[in-house]
């Protein structure tokens, strides 16, 4: 029986940066996407509830997209947050467990509770990805059009809040002792993604808008233990960026067209992306960790092999001698009555019989619980190996498409987003 790996995930971002809408790309293309890679998938659909009511409102968006998701509200206790689970498997064995928290953006700001506040710092020192929405137009445009090269977008701190959630994840990531997965994920970036020259474009960008918080991830504690990576999501597909409009509050909104207008449908692209590199990232830390169970496993059998042997030669050793101490009583007990009772007086060998015998029998129970552990680790070795085989086949053709090109890049950890290699 196989125990499912359970990796947990959290979204982090402002009120309205698309944390909830992400979910929905995802879920638009999972089961899709796991049938083609013959994985079998698990819902709790007590908490996709969220999900399918953002699908349902993107999927009915009038022309100019004048309906919006309703965010996410606040819970009085953050601690009841359930999240949205999913498991996977393989011939109806579940290899593992994703758990997507999607907290309410309220949670994020500087006048969030004490509380709220508790409750993101312990999510971000648990969790282990973390799946940071960026708003592509506040990113991509100045009040007179797209920004150059060089320029960052005008309303992409008002939006995004980089510096805050920065802080956030260097408040977090202080003390990490395991890998971490950070995946910045552009939504609403259909305008940006058209060609192979915009796409790279707006990856130059996030690494402009995201370089306090790319930077501290460079850093020497964290660079070999925090893979990064860059997944633009087109949430909707079939839109293009219109215009904005800042009310008497100075509250700046962006507006977008249907592309073909009035016809095109709820066609969002790339959501497996994420669920491709959060997954690639979780088979690498697994079989890092079976690797490291295995070559300790194995160490271990081969001192309780030679543990076996030495024993196995000290139970001969012990079974000779009471064999011989049990021979010497027998023939004592063959000699008449008074003859045996003299020699007794002079050559005891009940008291050396017995010892014999409780030292055989000592050093039979002691082989008998080697063998078993040696046994015990035998087949959990042979089960594991098993375990990861099963793991990687079933898994291995749907990490290989994860996109490593236009717009999209791992920017450090590497060595946690290879495509996974045989190890047995």
């Amino acid at each position: 029986m196989y125990n499912a790996e359970e990796l947990n995930i959290i979204m982090v971002g402002s009120v309205g940066t698309g944390k909830t809408s992400i979910l929905a790309a995802m879920y638009e293309e999972f089961h899709k996407t796991f049938e083609q890679a013959n994985l079998q998938t698990w819902d709790d659909t007590k908490t996709l509830r969220a999900i399918e009511e953002c699908q349902a409102t993107l999927k009915n968006l009038d022309a100019r997209l004048t309906q919006t998701v309703i965010p996410t509200e606040p819970r009085l206790n953050p601690w009841r947050e359930q999240g949205f689970i999913f498991e996977i498997g393989s011939r109806g064995k579940k290899f593992m467990k994703l758990r997507f928290t999607d907290p309410s953006g309220e949670y994020f700001k500087p006048n969030a509770t004490p509380e709220q506040k508790e409750y993101v710092k312990y999510q971000l020192n648990q969790c282990d990805a973390v799946v940071i929405p960026v708003d592509a137009t506040a990113l991509m445009q100045k009040k007179t059009g797209k920004v150059s090269y060089g320029e960052m977008g005008f309303w992409h701190e008002d939006k995004n809040d980089s510096k805050r959630i920065t802080q956030l994840l260097k408040d977090a990531y202080a003390n990490v002792l395991s890998p971490r997965l950070v995946i910045l994920a552009p939504v609403k970036c259909e305008t940006y993604m058209k060609t192979d020259r915009e796409a790279n474009n707006l990856l130059h960008h996030i690494k402009l808008g995201y370089a306090e918080l790319l930077d501290f991830l460079k850093s020497e504690s964290l660079i070999d233990k925090v893979s990064v990576v860059v997944t633009p999501v087109e949430t909707i597909g079939n839109v293009t960026f219109a215009y904005h409009k800042t009310d008497e509050n100075n509250n700046t909104k962006f507006y977008y067209y249907k592309t073909p207008i009035n016809n095109a449908p709820y066609s969002p692209q790339n959501g497996d992306q994420v669920l491709r590199y959060i997954l690639l990232f979780l088979i690498n830390v697994y079989l890092d960790k079976k690797r490291k169970f295995l070559e300790d496993e194995q160490e271990k059998l081969k001192q309780l092999e030679k543990q076996l042997f030495a024993k196995k030669e000290e139970l001969e050793q012990a079974k000779s001698e009471f064999e011989r101490n049990e021979k010497l009583v027998e023939d004592r007990i063959k000699t008449w009555w008074l003859f045996r009772e003299i020699a007794n007086l002079f050559d005891d060998r009940e008291t050396p019989y017995h010892q014999a015998k409780d030292k055989y029998r000592g050093t039979q129970k002691e082989v008998n619980e080697t063998t078993s552990q040696f046994n015990n680790s035998f087949y959990q070795i042979q089960a594991t190996q098993e375990q990861i085989k099963a793991f990687n086949d079933a898994l291995f053709r749907f990490a290989i498409e994860c996109k490593n090109n236009h717009g999209f890049a791992i920017l450090q950890g590497h060595k946690w987003l290879e495509i996974p290699q045989p190890i047995l």
